[in-house]
C-alpha cells in the first residue's frame, strides 16, 4: 500500500480537494498540506548515522492518533515487537538488496508498528526543511503471525466473492512479515530513488505542481493504465480487500484471472493496478523467486472433475527480464 492516505488525510484535514480531482492546488493549499507534521522530518527522532535496525520499533503517538482518525479504527495502538520479532525482522533487513539498504540508510525514518493495523502495511513520505525527501514504513505486527503464503493467498482471496480455493504457495518457512518489508521497501525506494515516475499523485502535486502526470513507463502508458499489449480484460474487475466496490469477481472466474494473469507482463493480479503496485510485487517476488530461490505457484481449483490449475510466478521470460531489470534498481 502507498501513501495515498496523505492526500486523503489532506482532505480529511479539512485541506481542499482540487488535487484530489486532479486540478493543481493552489500555493496555500500547498502550504497547509505540507505543515501536517506527518509530512515533516523534524516530527520525527532521526539520524541517518544510526544502524537501520535502531529504527525498528512502535510508531510515534502522533502517527498513531492520525492513522486512528483516517481510518476510523480508535483501537489503533503503538507495538513493541518482541525480542524474537524484532530479530526475525532485522534477518529480513540485512538480507535487503544492497542499493536499497543504502538508500533506507540514508533516508528511512523508521520501520514502526500499529496493531491492529488495516491492510499489510504502507509506505509514506515526508520532507526536511530543505524539500529533501524521506520515507516512513508502517507494518501490520500480524505478518509475524501468518506465514507469507498465508498472506498473500488472503491477498489474492479478497478478490472473489466467496471463496474460489485460490492458495498462493511461496513455502512454509517465511512470516508474512517479509512480504510487507519487500512490498513496502520497494515503494519505499521508490520514492526515493524513482523506479517509476511516480509513487502516488500527491507528491506529484505537492512537490513538483503537478508536472509529470502524464508520463509513461516501461508496459504503461499511464500510472493505473496499462499499454494494449500488457492490458487483459479482467484486470478492470479486480478489486481488492472490499475497496472500489469490490469484490467483483465470481468464484468461477479465478482459474480465468489467472490465466489472463500468466499471458501479461506482471508478476501479480495486485500488480497489474498501477506501475508502482506492478513494481513493488515485482521487487517482492523476484526476491523470493531468484534470489532465496523459492518457488511460488498460484493454484486454482479447476472445472468439475478435473485436476487443479497451476500458475508459476515469475517463471515467463518476459516477467522474468522485467523483474531482473526492476530488481537490479534495487541492488545498486
Amino acid at each position: 500500500m502507498t501513501a495515498a492516505f496523505v492526500l486523503c488525510a489532506a482532505i480529511f484535514l479539512g485541506i481542499g480537494p482540487s488535487a484530489a480531482q486532479n486540478d493543481a492546488p493552489t500555493p496555500e493549499e500547498r502550504r497547509q498540506f505540507m505543515s501536517q507534521p506527518q509530512l515533516q522530518l523534524k516530527s520525527y527522532i532521526f539520524d541517518p548515522k544510526t544502524p537501520l535496525e535502531s529504527r525498528i520499533g512502535p510508531c510515534q503517538d502522533f502517527l498513531v492518533k492520525l492513522m486512528r482518525e483516517f481510518d476510523d479504527r480508535p483501537d489503533y495502538q503503538a507495538y513493541e515487537p518482541t525480542p524474537e520479532e524484532r530479530a526475525l525482522l532485522v534477518g529480513h533487513v540485512q538480507g535487503l538488496p544492497q542499493g536499497m539498504r543504502k538508500a533506507f540508510q540514508e533516508r528511512l525514518v523508521g520501520l514502526c508498528f500499529i496493531k491492529p493495523f488495516t491492510g499489510n502495511g504502507m509506505a509514506s513520505w515526508l520532507v526536511d526543511e530543505d524539500k529533501n525527501l524521506f520515507v516512513n514504513i508502517i507494518l501490520n505486527p500480524a505478518g509475524f503471525e501468518k506465514s507469507l503464503s498465508a498472506v498473500l493467498t488472503a491477498r489474492d482471496a479478497s478478490l472473489f466473492k466467496g471463496d474460489a480455493g485460490v492458495k498462493l504457495d511461496c513455502g512454509d518457512k517465511d512470516k508474512g512479515i517479509l512480504y510487507t518489508l519487500l512490498h513496502e521497501g520497494t515503494h519505499a525506494f521508490d520514492y526515493i530513488r524513482g523506479i517509476t515516475p511516480y509513487v502516488d499523485d500527491s507528491l506529484t502535486y505537492m512537490l513538483r505542481e503537478g508536472k509529470g502526470l502524464d508520463a509513461k513507463w516501461d508496459v504503461w502508458d499511464g500510472y493505473s493504465k496499462p499499454g494494449k499489449e500488457a492490458d487483459f480484460p479482467m484486470r478492470k474487475k479486480l478489486k481488492f480487500f472490499s475497496l472500489g466496490g469490490g469484490p467483483l469477481l465470481k468464484p468461477k472466474e479465478a482459474g480465468e484471472a489467472y490465466r489472463q494473469l500468466a499471458r501479461s507482463p506482471f508478476a501479480s493480479l495486485y500488480g497489474s493496478q498501477s506501475w508502482a503496485e506492478d513494481a513493488a510485487d515485482m521487487g517482492v517476488f523476484y526476491h523470493l523467486t531468484q534470489k532465496l530461490k523459492q518457488p511460488c505457484r498460484v493454484t486454482v481449483p479447476g472445472p468439475e472433475g478435473s485436476k487443479p490449475l497451476r500458475f508459476g510466478i515469475m517463471e515467463s521470460g518476459r516477467t522474468l527480464e522485467r523483474g531482473r531489470k526492476i530488481y537490479g534498481r534495487l541492488e545498486r
